[in-house]
Protein backbone atom coordinates (compact mmCIF):
# COMPACT_ATOMS: atom_id res chain seq x y z
CA UNK A 1 0.00 0.00 0.00
CA UNK A 2 0.76 4.21 -0.24
CA UNK A 3 3.25 5.14 -2.22
CA UNK A 4 4.38 3.04 -5.27
CA UNK A 5 3.39 2.68 -9.19
CA UNK A 6 1.14 0.74 -10.51
CA UNK A 7 2.28 -2.60 -11.81
CA UNK A 8 -0.31 -2.56 -14.95
CA UNK A 9 -1.02 -0.16 -17.28
CA UNK A 10 -5.24 -0.75 -16.49
CA UNK A 11 -4.83 -0.03 -12.56
CA UNK A 12 -4.48 3.93 -12.80
CA UNK A 13 -7.55 4.65 -12.03
CA UNK A 14 -7.67 2.37 -8.45
CA UNK A 15 -4.26 4.07 -7.39
CA UNK A 16 -5.65 7.88 -8.13
CA UNK A 17 -8.04 7.01 -6.00
CA UNK A 18 -6.22 5.18 -3.41
CA UNK A 19 -4.42 8.25 -3.48
CA UNK A 20 -6.73 10.58 -2.62
CA UNK A 21 -8.22 8.78 -0.18
CA UNK A 22 -4.90 8.87 1.77
CA UNK A 23 -5.22 12.06 2.09
CA UNK A 24 -7.77 12.13 3.92
CA UNK A 25 -6.53 9.65 6.45
CA UNK A 26 -8.03 6.61 4.43
CA UNK A 27 -5.90 3.61 3.69
CA UNK A 28 -7.35 1.43 0.92
CA UNK A 29 -6.02 -1.71 -1.25
CA UNK A 30 -5.81 -0.47 -4.80
CA UNK A 31 -7.08 -4.46 -5.53
CA UNK A 32 -9.94 -3.62 -3.28
CA UNK A 33 -10.40 -0.66 -4.69
CA UNK A 34 -10.42 -2.21 -8.33
CA UNK A 35 -13.21 -4.80 -7.11
CA UNK A 36 -15.26 -1.89 -6.26
CA UNK A 37 -14.66 0.07 -9.42
CA UNK A 38 -15.17 -2.69 -11.51
CA UNK A 39 -11.73 -1.98 -13.23
CA UNK A 40 -10.78 -4.75 -15.71
CA UNK A 41 -7.30 -5.45 -18.09
CA UNK A 42 -9.23 -4.37 -21.13
CA UNK A 43 -11.62 -1.68 -20.23
CA UNK A 44 -9.44 -0.22 -17.25
CA UNK A 45 -11.61 1.88 -14.92
CA UNK A 46 -13.86 4.71 -16.28
CA UNK A 47 -15.47 7.78 -13.89
CA UNK A 48 -18.62 6.11 -13.33
CA UNK A 49 -16.67 2.64 -12.02
CA UNK A 50 -14.46 5.60 -9.63
CA UNK A 51 -17.89 7.22 -8.38
CA UNK A 52 -19.18 4.13 -7.20
CA UNK A 53 -15.87 2.86 -5.47
CA UNK A 54 -15.48 6.58 -3.61
CA UNK A 55 -19.52 5.88 -2.73
CA UNK A 56 -18.18 2.77 -0.80
CA UNK A 57 -15.94 4.63 0.93
CA UNK A 58 -18.36 7.22 1.89
CA UNK A 59 -16.95 9.89 0.09
CA UNK A 60 -18.65 11.23 -3.41
CA UNK A 61 -16.77 12.57 -6.51
CA UNK A 62 -17.49 16.16 -7.61
CA UNK A 63 -17.27 16.58 -11.26
CA UNK A 64 -15.62 19.78 -12.57
CA UNK A 65 -15.28 20.68 -16.32
CA UNK A 66 -13.47 24.08 -17.93
CA UNK A 67 -13.22 24.75 -21.48
CA UNK A 68 -10.00 26.96 -20.54
CA UNK A 69 -6.46 25.92 -19.42
CA UNK A 70 -6.26 28.92 -17.11
CA UNK A 71 -10.26 28.59 -15.73
CA UNK A 72 -9.08 24.38 -15.10
CA UNK A 73 -6.32 25.26 -13.04
CA UNK A 74 -8.51 28.55 -10.88
CA UNK A 75 -10.97 25.49 -10.38
CA UNK A 76 -8.86 22.81 -9.40
CA UNK A 77 -6.68 25.53 -6.80
CA UNK A 78 -9.78 26.32 -5.46
CA UNK A 79 -10.75 22.68 -4.32
CA UNK A 80 -7.39 22.14 -2.92
CA UNK A 81 -7.40 25.16 -0.78
CA UNK A 82 -11.08 23.39 0.45
CA UNK A 83 -8.65 20.41 1.64
CA UNK A 84 -10.14 18.11 -1.26
CA UNK A 85 -7.49 16.01 -3.58
CA UNK A 86 -8.57 15.83 -6.88
CA UNK A 87 -8.57 12.90 -9.19
CA UNK A 88 -7.74 13.96 -13.24
CA UNK A 89 -8.62 12.50 -16.55
CA UNK A 90 -5.12 13.01 -18.60
CA UNK A 91 -3.48 11.72 -21.52
CA UNK A 92 -6.91 12.46 -23.48
CA UNK A 93 -8.76 10.44 -21.04
CA UNK A 94 -6.19 7.68 -21.02
CA UNK A 95 -4.91 7.81 -17.44
CA UNK A 96 -5.82 9.20 -13.93
CA UNK A 97 -3.73 11.32 -11.77
CA UNK A 98 -4.02 12.79 -8.32
CA UNK A 99 -3.32 16.44 -7.41
CA UNK A 100 -3.11 16.68 -3.78
CA UNK A 101 -1.56 20.20 -3.16
CA UNK A 102 -0.98 24.07 -4.26
CA UNK A 103 1.52 25.79 -3.16
CA UNK A 104 3.63 28.54 -5.13
CA UNK A 105 2.12 28.21 -8.20
CA UNK A 106 3.81 24.65 -7.66
CA UNK A 107 1.00 21.09 -8.13
CA UNK A 108 2.47 18.34 -6.06
CA UNK A 109 0.86 15.03 -7.87
CA UNK A 110 0.71 11.84 -7.48
CA UNK A 111 1.04 9.63 -10.58
CA UNK A 112 1.36 5.84 -10.28
CA UNK A 113 2.84 5.33 -13.69
CA UNK A 114 6.04 7.06 -12.71
CA UNK A 115 8.52 5.31 -10.68
CA UNK A 116 8.90 7.55 -8.08
CA UNK A 117 4.81 8.44 -7.90
CA UNK A 118 5.29 11.83 -6.29
CA UNK A 119 6.06 15.00 -8.31
CA UNK A 120 5.81 18.64 -8.90
CA UNK A 121 4.29 20.29 -11.51
CA UNK A 122 3.82 23.80 -12.91
CA UNK A 123 0.16 24.32 -14.30
CA UNK A 124 1.66 24.90 -17.72
CA UNK A 125 2.74 21.15 -16.89
CA UNK A 126 -0.37 20.29 -15.66
CA UNK A 127 -2.72 22.08 -18.16
CA UNK A 128 -0.49 20.45 -21.31
CA UNK A 129 -1.48 16.83 -19.83
CA UNK A 130 -4.99 17.48 -18.88
CA UNK A 131 -6.25 19.11 -21.93
CA UNK A 132 -8.66 16.38 -24.08
CA UNK A 133 -9.12 18.18 -27.74
CA UNK A 134 -11.29 16.24 -30.75
CA UNK A 135 -11.81 18.26 -33.68
CA UNK A 136 -12.98 21.72 -32.48
CA UNK A 137 -14.19 20.43 -29.09
CA UNK A 138 -11.86 20.98 -25.72
CA UNK A 139 -12.30 20.68 -22.17
CA UNK A 140 -10.07 19.99 -18.76
CA UNK A 141 -12.34 17.18 -16.77
CA UNK A 142 -11.74 16.45 -13.23
CA UNK A 143 -13.26 15.05 -9.83
CA UNK A 144 -12.60 16.36 -6.28
CA UNK A 145 -12.97 13.83 -3.70
CA UNK A 146 -15.35 15.30 -0.73
CA UNK A 147 -15.70 13.05 2.19
CA UNK A 148 -19.46 12.83 3.29
CA UNK A 149 -17.54 11.83 6.68
CA UNK A 150 -16.00 13.53 9.49
CA UNK A 151 -12.00 13.53 8.38
CA UNK A 152 -9.73 13.07 11.42
CA UNK A 153 -6.69 14.39 10.15
CA UNK A 154 -5.61 15.41 6.16
CA UNK A 155 -2.62 15.53 5.09
CA UNK A 156 -0.68 18.56 4.50
CA UNK A 157 2.05 17.11 1.63
CA UNK A 158 3.91 20.63 0.97
CA UNK A 159 6.65 20.79 -1.52
CA UNK A 160 9.28 20.48 0.83
CA UNK A 161 7.43 17.20 2.01
CA UNK A 162 6.88 16.25 -1.15
CA UNK A 163 10.52 16.58 -2.37
CA UNK A 164 11.70 14.97 1.04
CA UNK A 165 9.32 11.58 0.01
CA UNK A 166 10.18 11.76 -4.10
CA UNK A 167 14.34 11.14 -2.33
CA UNK A 168 15.51 7.68 -3.21
CA UNK A 169 16.67 7.83 0.11
CA UNK A 170 13.30 7.66 1.88
CA UNK A 171 11.50 4.81 -0.46
CA UNK A 172 11.18 2.77 2.47
CA UNK A 173 9.30 5.55 4.11
CA UNK A 174 6.99 6.09 0.92
CA UNK A 175 5.95 2.47 0.46
CA UNK A 176 5.25 2.01 4.58
CA UNK A 177 3.46 5.18 4.38
CA UNK A 178 0.50 3.28 5.73
CA UNK A 179 2.09 1.55 8.58
CA UNK A 180 3.53 4.46 9.84
CA UNK A 181 0.51 6.17 10.12
CA UNK A 182 -1.67 3.23 11.97
CA UNK A 183 1.45 2.92 14.43
CA UNK A 184 0.98 6.84 14.78
CA UNK A 185 -2.28 7.18 15.79
CA UNK A 186 -2.34 4.30 18.18
CA UNK A 187 0.24 6.69 19.90
CA UNK A 188 -0.46 10.21 18.95
CA UNK A 189 -3.56 12.37 18.05
CA UNK A 190 -4.88 15.00 15.90
CA UNK A 191 -4.08 18.92 16.98
CA UNK A 192 -7.47 20.42 16.85
CA UNK A 193 -8.12 23.91 18.28
CA UNK A 194 -9.54 22.35 21.21
CA UNK A 195 -6.63 20.76 21.86
CA UNK A 196 -4.16 22.06 25.03
CA UNK A 197 -1.73 20.71 27.46
CA UNK A 198 -0.05 19.06 23.77
CA UNK A 199 3.83 18.30 22.53
CA UNK A 200 4.78 17.72 18.98
CA UNK A 201 6.36 14.45 17.93
CA UNK A 202 9.40 16.20 16.87
CA UNK A 203 9.76 18.18 20.22
CA UNK A 204 8.96 15.12 22.11
CA UNK A 205 11.31 12.79 20.05
CA UNK A 206 14.24 15.91 21.20
CA UNK A 207 13.54 15.34 24.61
CA UNK A 208 13.12 11.48 24.84
CA UNK A 209 14.93 10.24 21.83
CA UNK A 210 18.51 9.21 23.10
CA UNK A 211 17.20 7.54 26.49
CA UNK A 212 14.67 5.28 23.65
CA UNK A 213 17.26 4.20 20.76
CA UNK A 214 20.49 3.43 24.10
CA UNK A 215 18.03 1.74 25.35
CA UNK A 216 16.62 -0.52 22.71
CA UNK A 217 20.26 -0.66 21.72
CA UNK A 218 21.74 -1.96 24.49
CA UNK A 219 19.08 -4.66 25.51
CA UNK A 220 19.12 -6.02 21.68
CA UNK A 221 22.60 -5.29 21.10
CA UNK A 222 22.58 -5.54 17.05
CA UNK A 223 21.28 -2.17 15.58
CA UNK A 224 23.08 1.12 15.85
CA UNK A 225 21.86 4.30 16.89
CA UNK A 226 21.65 5.70 13.65
CA UNK A 227 19.12 3.37 12.33
CA UNK A 228 16.61 3.45 15.02
CA UNK A 229 16.64 7.03 14.65
CA UNK A 230 16.09 6.88 11.19
CA UNK A 231 12.57 4.80 11.37
CA UNK A 232 11.63 7.30 14.44
CA UNK A 233 13.00 10.11 11.82
CA UNK A 234 10.32 8.81 9.25
CA UNK A 235 7.92 8.70 12.08
CA UNK A 236 8.35 12.11 13.35
CA UNK A 237 8.03 12.87 9.25
CA UNK A 238 4.58 11.10 8.54
CA UNK A 239 3.17 12.77 12.32
CA UNK A 240 4.32 16.28 10.90
CA UNK A 241 2.51 15.85 7.31
CA UNK A 242 -0.97 14.73 9.51
CA UNK A 243 -0.31 17.44 12.26
CA UNK A 244 -0.54 14.67 14.98
CA UNK A 245 0.34 15.32 18.38
CA UNK A 246 0.90 13.39 21.73
CA UNK A 247 -1.32 14.88 24.80
CA UNK A 248 0.31 15.51 28.30
CA UNK A 249 -1.39 12.63 30.17
CA UNK A 250 -0.04 10.31 26.83
CA UNK A 251 3.22 11.07 27.37
CA UNK A 252 4.45 7.92 29.49
CA UNK A 253 2.34 5.82 27.35
CA UNK A 254 3.74 7.28 24.14
CA UNK A 255 7.44 6.53 26.02
CA UNK A 256 6.43 2.94 26.02
CA UNK A 257 4.36 2.08 22.94
CA UNK A 258 7.64 3.97 21.19
CA UNK A 259 10.53 1.43 23.05
CA UNK A 260 7.86 -1.59 22.47
CA UNK A 261 7.90 -0.26 18.31
CA UNK A 262 11.55 0.15 18.19
CA UNK A 263 12.28 -3.57 19.63
CA UNK A 264 9.62 -5.22 17.80
CA UNK A 265 11.53 -3.35 14.27
CA UNK A 266 14.62 -5.20 16.06
CA UNK A 267 13.74 -8.48 16.74
CA UNK A 268 11.86 -8.72 13.61
CA UNK A 269 15.41 -8.00 11.34
CA UNK A 270 17.72 -9.42 13.81
CA UNK A 271 16.14 -12.08 15.40
CA UNK A 272 16.60 -13.02 19.41
CA UNK A 273 17.60 -15.66 21.38
CA UNK A 274 14.73 -17.17 24.10
CA UNK A 275 15.61 -14.96 27.49
CA UNK A 276 13.96 -16.17 31.06
CA UNK A 277 14.34 -20.08 30.22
Amino acid sequence: MSFYPQPFKYQCGPFALKYALVMLGRFESENFIAKKAGSNWWYGTDEIGLEKAAKHFNCRMKYFRRETGPDAIKALTQHLRKGYPCILAVDDWAHWITVVNWQQGKFVVIDSSLDRVITINSANQISRRWKYFENSFRSYDAYALIPNFKVITKAKLTLAKARYVMNKRNRELARNWDTYFNDLTAICRPLTSLSVYTISFGEFLRRHEKIIVEQVAYWHGSPNYSELKKVLNSMKFVAEVYNLVIYEEDRKKALVDLSSLLMMYTCGKYGMYKIFL
